[in-house]
């Protein structure tokens, strides 16, 4: 017998997107269930679009603080 691979994998052209999970009836977490949306062009090119606008957020954000830092005189570090 052939194995399968699970659905929602990206061979099988789906893409992970997040997950979710409901709850109890005492407010806790049932187990976690991943989403999947069909990984076709236009999903293809709003996760790239996605990725350029986080990059140049965080590059926006990086600039103000080594800014920030040189301002104050306070050595760049974590």
């Amino acid at each position: 017998m052939e194995e399968r691979k699970p659905a929602g994998t990206e061979e099988d052209g789906y893409i992970q997107v997040g997950v979710t999970a409901m709850r109890d009836e005492n407010g806790d977490f049932l187990p976690a269930v991943p989403l999947f949306i069909r990984a076709d062009d236009s999903a293809i090119a709003g996760e790239e679009q996605l990725i350029k606008d986080l990059a140049k957020l965080v590059a926006h954000r990086m600039k103000a603080y080594i800014d920030e830092c040189r301002r104050s005189g306070k050595p760049l570090g974590w």
